[in-house]
């Protein structure tokens, strides 16, 4: 077998793909590849595949998976002895030869490589470089979003990298200069950091004979590094470029890999390449063009201006650049000063470059003829005679970088050019932030713009595909949610995204800190408090609540608003909406806050919204617990109480709880203990859907529910409690304490909702206890007094009390008892009144019920419906209880069908059901277990499945399938006895349906 992890998975037997099963089961295996020969414990399995949050179920999932990995892998070995996926103490190791791992072949080809460069062998280390990178199917690897990988998927990126620079390196050791070029330029251009790659470009260009590409190149990489990280090239990059000055360049050298910088990459501009790839076509045609490409700090103007730059200079057009420093008010003419001096260094200048006119630009920036107006017209036409000389050959492409810092010399020169470009094979490119408040720039780009050949691109921040794709070139897994809130917090800024990724943490790193401190402290004060209020809310807010705690009117905020300084830091969010245009900047500028005034505008921003729908309940009550130093903590829990009831009501569990934890600390603290236990039985409900009624968090609840009822007054309603406390009680199995508090419940005097609680309890009781016919009888009083509830009063209680499932339970005792019509019925309805409540956790009730149902009455077909129905419901809604019930009936019915090497899965699935505490069905889900294998004559596990759960009946008193148990038991053993104390049993619970089985 091959497997491949150098791309998506990849599977191979005999050269025939294999399927390995779903998502989670692929990445285990993908896990167990980058471990491959190595003993890995359950434990760190578990971590890994969940991302260091394993569920309680994990341990049996993840034995689940192993048995699905094996019967994929070695299927000729179901039921023997496996090879290649070996349990071992604690663990599991994937045994497979070295090479059958691509991710092994890679690396023994990229030492191999190493070595032969080392060792002078060119060839031989092209080769097998080349062969490296031939194992690779794509951008990739299989690690996917695999935390538990992320350092193996960096180190592989950069294993790549460096083996691509390998290759270059020895196809230029071997004379193959002019062959691996193409490949070196893209290489650069997507890494233009690496410096090693950089020299090796130079080299080749120069070999080449393109010595001018050669040290534009150098030029180009001075800038980035300069621009981005604010230091120079190396010593061993400036001596290149030395020798290629001097022509002095030594022979073939093997050029050592340099560390990267950064691993950014210009991604997702296709649009804006085209673009400027069209212009500069047009322009070489003769036909002379300019593009503006405007755009915010970080856009990618300037990466954008260097590949088309980069491209011209690959078909040996000259390129030169013209850098405006953005430090306030530039010398005249600063900006072609540059440029200037750049051509006139070329050998396409001729005589042009030595003009007497450019004498000001040879020595430096000069003012051009202030006291003889025709001196500046007679420097005009000297800068563009020698522009057009240059062109004149093969074209010119002028790069004029940060336009919008120019002097108003420099833009008069330009608008002068431009004017005479159009039968030019000159392309200018200009890059430039926004710039409608400097009236000097916008002039200029006013005239370019009536010019044919002017287009002006305005890049916006990257999509998600681009963002993706950014992080896998970082060394980053791009899962959607990571994607989107880093496009989210950045804007798809490529410099705040690049800036991020390369941070040790998530804070906003010192550069984009900087950057964004620098245009904050330049507003005025009524601008700043503007923002200041816009960084506290953390989101977009109309103009009228802004202007409200702002203490000003609308208007008068729309025009602080408006104002050029806070123009570029906010954006229109819908019609009289705003927000911050960069939730870095917001992030920085409430960091910025001194504590005090943070939270005033905290109560400032809450007092204006509340009695409206402008902010959610959720956030007002954060903004008022981040003013209780101010004295507004009754507001902070009266805000936080409704904010979980309305995260109830919207079936956020997650964040009920959370708000319910918050204000059961706050009670706890200076609240009443009546009010408390209001909150922690809330939670105990919650908990018990999302969690698991055995859960810590459950128990924590329950015992500080206990302590709260010693403490409440005599006149405080319990009845909550009890309904809570004995469903939990239900549910784990302790069915005296479940009677008791039932029976007490029950008789609740004028609430027909409690009273049905009590009695559906008792039902529930009485049900597992084995008493049939009370427990149809109770179960039919609870129904009787539920139909008085208001519907409306129903739905009010999802989530803020256990769920209420008489119909369903009596489904199950009318099924035992012989009405299998009538417990379809119960079903039925129970479904009618779930999607009447729109109660999901009651929907997803009726599928269970269905299974159980089904599993009474031995029905595959309807076992298999269900099934899918719960795994359905509990992954959309993401309630594990219904997903593990729903793989449990799915191996039950394959068992059932005469499958028995689905009986190590069918007992997994049932142990996962159990892992969220649930004590009770436990004989229901055993006797199903036992009766399947019987029927696909298995006898020996019947019979110990059957001991199991009979034994487990008597420590906690769950009758209910004790006849069915032993009926299974005798069969098993040809036990008369069994037999007969079965079907006597069966007959004192009335439970006519397993009566049938015994004649």
């Amino acid at each position: 077998m091959r497997f491949g992890v150098l791309g998506p998975l990849q599977v191979l037997r005999d050269g025939s793909p294999v399927a390995v099963g779903g998502p989670r089961q692929r990445d285990l295996l993908t896990i167990l590849l980058f471990r491959a020969n190595v003993l890995l414990s359950s434990d760190w399995l578990a971590d890994a595949l969940w991302d260091g949050a394993p569920p309680a179920s994990a341990q049996v999932t993840l034995r689940t998976y192993v048995a699905g990995l094996r019967r994929a892998l070695e299927p000729e070995r179901a039921g023997g002895e496996w090879r290649l996926l070996r349990a071992r103490s604690g663990g599991y190791e994937l045994c497979v030869p070295a090479d059958a791992v691509d991710l092994a072949r890679f690396e023994a080809l990229a030492d191999a490589g190493s070595r032969a460069l080392a060792d002078g062998a060119a060839q031989t280390a092209e080769r097998a470089f080349l062969d490296a990178l031939s194992l690779w199917r794509g951008d990739q690897v299989a690690a996917g979003d695999l935390a538990a990988l992320r350092a193996e998927t960096a180190r592989l990126v950069e294993g790549r990298h460096t083996v691509e620079e390998g290759w270059h390196a020895a196809a230029i050791a071997a004379g193959r200069h002019a062959a691996v070029l193409p490949a070196l330029r893209r290489f650069v251009t997507e890494h233009p950091e690496r410096e090693a790659a950089r020299g090796r470009l130079m080299l080749a260009l120069y070999r080449s004979g393109q010595q001018t590409a050669a040290l534009a190149a150098f030029d180009e990489g001075r800038r980035h590094l300069a621009e981005h990280y604010g230091v120079e090239p190396s010593q061993e990059l400036r001596d290149l470029h030395r020798q290629i000055l001097e022509q002095a360049v030594p022979g073939p050298p093997v050029v050592v890999a340099a560390a990267p910088i950064s691993q950014a990459k210009l991604v997702g501009r296709a649009a804006e390449l085209a673009a400027l790839a069209d212009l500069l076509s047009t322009a070489l045609d003769g036909a002379g063009r300019i593009a503006a490409i405007v755009g915010e700090p970080g856009i990618g103007k300037t990466s954008l201006a260097s590949a088309v730059a980069d491209r011209a200079a690959a078909s040996g057009v000259p390129v030169v650049w013209g850098r405006c420093p953005d430090l306030g008010q530039a010398p005249p003419f600063w900006l072609w000063s540059q440029v200037v001096r750049a051509l006139a260094a070329l050998p396409q200048a001729g005589e042009s470059g030595a003009a007497a006119a450019l004498v000001g630009f040879a020595a430096g920036p000069a003012a051009a003829g202030d006291h003889d107006p025709a001196a500046r017209f007679h420097t005009y036409e000297a800068v563009s005679s020698l522009v057009r000389a240059v062109a004149r050959p093969a074209g010119l492409v002028i790069v004029l970088d940060d336009l919008h810092a120019a002097d108003l010399d420099s833009l008069l020169l330009l608008r002068f050019l431009a004017a005479n470009l159009a039968d030019s094979r000159i392309l200018v490119v200009a890059t430039l932030r926004p710039y409608g408040h400097l009236p000097d720039v916008v002039t200029a780009l006013t005239d370019l713009a009536r010019l044919a050949g002017a287009r002006q691109l305005e890049p916006a921040g990257l999509d998600a595909d681009a963002v993706a794709d950014l992080m896998r070139r970082t060394g980053v897994a791009p899962d959607a949610g990571a994607v989107a809130r880093l496009r989210a917090r950045t804007g798809g800024n490529p410099f705040f995204l690049t800036e991020l990724l390369a941070a040790p943490d998530d804070a906003a790193p010192p550069s984009v800190r900087d950057m964004a401190r620098t245009r904050l402290d330049a507003l005025e004060p009524n601008e700043r408090e503007c923002l200041d209020l816009l960084c506290v809310a953390g989101r977009e807010l109309d103009l009228e609540l802004l202007a409200a705690a702002a203490d000003k009117n609308v208007t008068e905020v729309a025009g602080l608003l408006a104002e050029p300084a806070t123009a570029h830091l906010v954006a229109d969010a819908g019609p009289g909406v705003v927000r911050m245009r960069h939730p870095l900047f917001a992030e920085v500028g409430y960091a910025e806050l001194a504590p005090s005034r943070r939270a005033l505008l905290h109560a400032r921003l809450a007092d204006a919204a509340e009695g409206g729908a402008a902010l959610a309940p959720a956030e007002l009550a954060h903004h008022y617990g981040q003013a209780r130093g101010l004295g507004r903590g009754d507001d902070h829990l009266r805000w936080t109480l409704t904010a979980a009831q309305d995260a109830t009501r919207r079936l956020a569990y997650e964040d009920a709880l959370a708000h319910l934890g918050r204000a059961a600390d706050l009670l706890a603290r200076d609240g009443s203990a009546e009010a408390e236990l209001g909150v922690q039985l809330h939670r105990t409900a919650l908990l018990q859907i999302t969690v698991g009624v055995g859960s810590d968090a459950v128990d924590r609840a329950c015992v500080r529910a206990r302590e709260l009822l010693t403490l409440v007054g005599p006149d405080a309603d319990v009845r909550a409690a009890l309904w809570t406390l004995g469903e939990l009680a239900a549910n784990r199995a302790e069915f005296g304490i479940a009677d008791d508090l039932a029976t007490r419940l029950s008789r609740a005097d004028g609430d027909p909702l409690l009273d049905a609680a009590g009695h559906y309890l008792l039902g529930a009781v009485r049900y597992f206890t084995g008493r049939l016919e009370a427990a149809e009888a109770a179960l039919s009083r609870s129904i009787a007094r539920l139909r008085l509830v208001p519907e409306r009063t129903l739905a009010a209680q999802v989530g803020r009390t256990p769920p209420l499932s008489p119909l369903n339970f009596r489904a199950l005792v009318r099924s035992l008892r012989g009405d299998a019509a009538g417990a379809r019925a119960d079903l039925a309805a129970a479904w009618d009144l779930a999607e009447r409540t729109d109660d999901p956790y009651a929907r997803g009730n009726v599928a269970l019920f269905t299974g159980w149902r089904a599993m009474q009455e031995r029905d595959a077909v309807a076992g298999k419906a269900a099934a899918d129905w719960c795994r359905e419901i509990g992954d959309r809604q993401d309630i594990a209880h219904f997903t593990t019930t729903g793989q449990f009936l799915a191996e039950w019915v394959a068992v059932a069908a005469g499958d028995l090497d689905r009986r190590d899965a069918m007992s997994a699935a049932a142990d996962a059901i159990y892992a969220h505490g649930l004590r009770s069905t436990r004989t229901v889900t055993t006797a199903a277990m036992a009766d399947a294998c019987l029927t696909a004559g298995d006898r020996a596990t019947a019979a110990v499945l059957a001991d199991t759960a009979l034994a487990a009946a008597d420590v906690v008193g769950e009758q209910v399938m004790r006849a069915e148990l032993l009926r299974i038991r005798g069969l098993a053993r040809d036990d008369a006895t069994d037999l007969d104390a079965g079907a006597a049993l069966a007959e004192a619970q009335d439970a006519n349906l397993l009566v049938g089985r015994f004649t």
